[in-house]
């Protein structure tokens, strides 16, 4: 009697983690980093698979070295048997044919051998955001781009909802990793995978079965060029941060000093490689992490020399360049340096470059090349068109509320009261009247109460953390009046004591939330605001929808003390006019020395 067959043993599972290579490099290898390639000091070995492998695979393995852990030399003359203790560093990386495109899959410390610039960056993310399960996400990691720069982490052992993790949509979120469970509702299967997570590399659980790994990667490349990202990871799927010191950002840094010290003392015209590009806005910004009120003055530093900032704009950084004078470069971005300072001559901000003072924004028809907080992103210029087409449908109520100009220098609170006097039959102030919530906390309500129903929130616009805090403050007064019934009763006995003719509008709020935004220049509002903070507003915009209040934006026109539109900097490709500069030198500053070089912190 013959035995039954014992069936095959199911091979184990891995975590595969899949980095996609750019396309056009010359070979594989020019994926590994130098010290790893042939020739270089520790050269991975080349093995070629014997079976079950696609052809044209080919793996890479770095010898392991043994290193004594630094925790055992520290407590080797307590326990002198950790002479044994070793730390073994292995390095695998298979680099997997697929379709047209190769992977780069690692094991161990396989992925400190690869070659950044080599890499696709963002690949893993923008497959999760097509596939990913927003009801189902167990992990993300994000920073806030262009508002508070707050990083956060939030883990779900057993999965939720983005809003079980306390987050609407990742809308203005610098995505660095999502986990969760794919959609299986529809479109290409991937039942043979779990524990799915996506940074720039897409990392999962599989069977170890080369040739199953290769059809995976291959539905996961149809699914981005077929696919459309889900609602909530749209912008997930269209931001890529850039990455630092390669050659992409230094042509990009290269093209925002042309736009930058263009005819300004001591720069010389270069060929830019990137002159195709059209420039849409560039604008001195305050770091998120200073308070404006806070700020005297400016000073603008080039080694041993400082000269003050007139003015905080890019016609000021412009004429403090000419009187200091040097050579202007790139490098001059970070290079040159700037501190505010307090009128006690107190230091305010970091010895910060000059780049992180910046927002630029510059693109073709593909991609817009964003500048913000020091550093470089690329947004997919679809998304931008659908983020104004989406903008321009909120209601505009400048010419129903007509505002006053703002006076440049004025505090909110003192043009609070110049609004209210200009229609002193139709609105009551509250910016100064706190009132309580359920819990104590003290919440403003708005800063002007209209007669028709608009709780109207102003800020003058000078760094995007300016905005955040205006959009959030909308938001919150409109979710404790419609869901706190302590705010509300004393948001009503608070109108009631300021004009009881207002009662009746107060207890039907929230009706209509009004951003009133000031702004210089001719600057439209809201297209004209940088990216990252529409990104935000349009997020903001959606949520207060959710209240059952309506959102709207106002304009306010900031002026000069002679009443004319003050100068701001480029705006959708318009050049700033030229400041003068004076003759004679700003006085030097109380902290530190003049002549003096501050320490960095």
């Amino acid at each position: 009697m013959e035995s039954e067959a014992t069936p095959a043993a199911a091979p184990p599972k891995l975590r595969f983690n899949c980095y996609l290579l750019r396309e056009g490099l010359p070979t594989i290898e020019a994926a590994l980093r130098a010290p790893y390639r042939k020739g270089g000091k520790t050269p991975m070995l080349p093995m070629q698979p014997i079976g079950g492998a696609p052809r044209g695979t080919v793996g890479y393995f770095s010898t392991p070295k043994q290193k004594v852990p630094p925790w055992a030399k520290a407590l080797l003359p307590i326990f002198p048997a950790l002479s044994q203790a070793q730390n073994l560093s292995n390095r695998f990386v298979i680099f997997l044919p697929v379709q047209n495109r190769w992977f780069a899959v690692c094991f161990g410390y396989g992925s400190s051998a690869l070659e950044w610039s080599a890499i696709e960056a963002n690949f893993g993310l923008r497959f999760a955001a097509r596939r990913m399960s927003p009801k189902s996400l167990r992990e993300f990691r994000s920073r806030r781009v262009g508002a508070s720069n707050r990083a956060q982490a939030v883990q779900l052992p057993l999965g939720g909802d983005l809003k079980d993790l306390d987050v609407g949509a990742l809308e203005g979120e610098f995505v660095r990793r999502l986990a969760g469970t794919l959609d299986e509702s529809n479109g290409a299967e991937f039942a043979d995978v779990d524990a799915v997570a996506a940074t720039d590399a897409i990392s999962f659980r599989a069977r170890t079965d080369l040739v199953k790994i290769q059809g995976t990667l291959s539905r996961m490349l149809d699914e981005i060029e077929a696919g459309t990202a889900t609602e909530g990871l749209k912008f997930v799927d269209s931001l890529e941060p850039l990455r630092v010191k390669s050659e992409q950002t230094a042509q990009l840094d290269r093209h925002l000093a042309q736009a930058l010290f263009g005819g300004v003392h001591g720069f010389a015209e270069f060929d830019d490689e990137l002159s195709n590009l059209q420039d849409h806005l560039l604008e001195f910004s305050f770091p998120d992490t200073l308070t404006t009120d806070e700020i005297d003055e400016i000073r603008l530093y080039r080694g041993e020399r400082t000269t003050l900032l007139v003015e905080p704009s890019i016609a000021g950084v412009r004429a403090a360049l000419n009187e200091l004078r040097g050579r202007l470069t790139a490098r001059s971005l970070d290079n040159i340096k700037l501190m505010a300072f307090d009128n006690e001559g107190e230091a305010k901000s970091p010895f910060m470059p000059l780049r992180h003072w910046l927002i630029f924004e510059s693109g073709n028809e593909d991609r817009r090349f964003i500048l913000t907080l020091g550093r470089w992103f690329a947004l997919n210029e679809a998304y931008t068109r659908k983020l104004d087409e989406d903008l321009s449908k909120v209601d505009d109520l400048t010419d129903a509320l007509k505002p006053p100009p703002w006076k440049s220098g004025k505090a909110e609170g003192a043009y609070n009261d110049d609004f209210q006097d200009a229609h002193s039959d139709t609105t009551i102030i509250l910016d100064k009247v706190k009132i309580r919530s359920e819990d104590g906390d003290e919440i403003e309500a708005c800063d002007l109460l209209h007669c028709d129903g608009f709780l109207i929130h102003v800020k003058n616009y000078k760094k995007s953390q300016t905005l955040s805090h205006l959009f959030s403050q909308g938001l919150v007064s409109a979710l404790s009046l419609r869901g706190d019934s302590v705010y509300r009763d004393n948001f009503l006995r608070a109108v009631q004591g300021i004009d009881p003719a207002f009662v009746q509008v107060a207890e039907k709020a929230p009706e209509v939330v009004v951003y009133a935004i000031g702004v210089q220049r001719d600057r439209p509002v809201p297209l004209g605001l940088p990216s990252f903070s529409k990104v935000n507003l349009r997020d903001f915009v959606k949520r207060v929808r959710g209240t059952g209040a309506r959102p709207a934006i106002c304009r306010i026109q900031i002026t000069d003390a002679a009443g004319s539109p003050e100068l701001s900097d480029v705006v959708q490709g318009m050049p700033v006019e030229e400041a003068e500069v004076s003759p004679s030198r700003p006085p030097a500053p109380r902290k530190p020395e003049a002549g003096t070089k501050p320490s960095q912190t």
